[in-house]
């Protein structure tokens, strides 16, 4: 990992700083990024708009439940959900909403500065970044049945993952990856009250970029305590961001080492079925053991969707930058299979 040479994303030369680095950029500036049409024509206003995609992913993990949540504005649709996971009773409850044309949400352009929304008839999310200190202030309300109020401090956790990788013919995309995150605060989920307190942690996907058109990729992540004495954040992706980079990050007592190619072996039509989860460079081999799963599924003209994350056990083992082996039995993490068509 380097340090960039700019404190903006895109350059005076209208160009963005490709690389992977371990501090945010002060701007993400996409406002001054030259997109050129696949004719090396300036793209027009609409093209420019209408390409360029957005979202915010956030997960809360607990001893007892795990809460994720996300904003995501793709222009031509804008959408939130959220779930709980019980992780005792097995049990997964979510809601989820869209809005044409990206109404009634706007997603800051700065992790770390300004506030992303989310507004519907009975259900409001905000994500509030905050620079001093570095923070995140989640908000939720749907009706009377959730309500969530969370505090995520970056400003203790590791130094973060971010990636900008080239995309397609002339496009980029660019994702930002905290692990760690201490919390603070409380869910309110159908009649239940939820503490935060010092045994939650959260993990953080800021991501952006004129990204393909249609997409796919696999994503797995784990965030806690290997042991008493080792603190496990795992961050793996395949068929996204990998041009030239990647994002795949080991994370072990908030030191961070980069990772090899993952491969990610499944059944799509048993996706609860166990999953095989390795690297190129035999630093990682998991096995995941899905228990529930959140599914979101559309097909438009325009748009399409198919997006599967569980919730589930790893176990195997992963190796630090000496090559020493640290088992992982029974770590509850996150497992994503996606595809997009935007």
């Amino acid at each position: 990992m380097t340090n960039a040479d700019y404190n903006k994303l895109i350059k005076p030369d209208g160009q963005p700083q490709y690389g992977r680095y371990q501090t945010s950029f002060q701007a993400i500036n996409r406002q001054d990024f030259e997109y050129l049409d696949p004719m090396d024509r300036p793209a027009g206003r609409l093209r420019r708009y209408f390409h360029f995609n957005q979202f915010h992913f956030l997960a809360l993990h607990g001893n007892h439940f795990t809460l994720a949540c996300a904003i995501a504005n793709v222009r031509y649709v804008a959408s939130a959900f959220v779930y709980l996971f019980d992780h005792q009773g097995h049990q997964l409850t979510s809601h989820r909403f869209t809005q044409p044309l990206g109404w009634r949400c706007h997603l800051s352009p700065h992790p770390f500065a300004g506030l992303s929304r989310f507004h519907t008839r009975g259900a409001h999310f905000e994500i509030l970044g905050r620079s001093d200190p570095v923070r995140y202030e989640l908000s939720i309300r749907i009706g009377s049945q959730v309500a969530v109020d969370a505090s995520l401090d970056a400003g203790t956790a590791p130094a973060p993952t971010v990636v900008c990788t080239p995309t397609g013919f002339s496009g980029w995309s660019y994702t930002e990856k905290h692990y760690h995150l201490p919390v603070n605060g409380y869910i309110q989920w159908q009649g239940r009250t939820l503490p935060l307190t010092e045994d939650c942690q959260a993990v953080s996907d800021w991501s952006c970029g004129y990204m393909r058109r249609e997409t796919a990729w696999n994503w797995a992540s784990i965030s806690g305590p290997l042991d008493q004495e080792t603190q496990l954040g795992l961050n793996l992706a395949c068929g996204v961001n990998e041009t030239s980079f990647s994002e795949n990050t080991l994370w072990l007592n908030g030191v961070s080492q980069s990772l090899g190619p993952a491969r990610f072996q499944f059944n799509r039509r048993n996706r609860l079925a166990p999953w095989q989860i390795t690297t190129a460079d035999h630093k990682v081999a998991l096995n995941f053991v899905p228990i529930a799963h959140y599914r979101d599924r559309m097909d438009r003209l325009w748009l399409a969707t198919n997006f599967c994350q569980l919730a589930g056990h790893y176990h195997g083992t992963v190796y630090d930058h000496h090559n020493q082996p640290h088992a992982v039995n029974g770590m509850l993490g996150l497992a994503e299979d996606h595809y997009a068509r935007w």
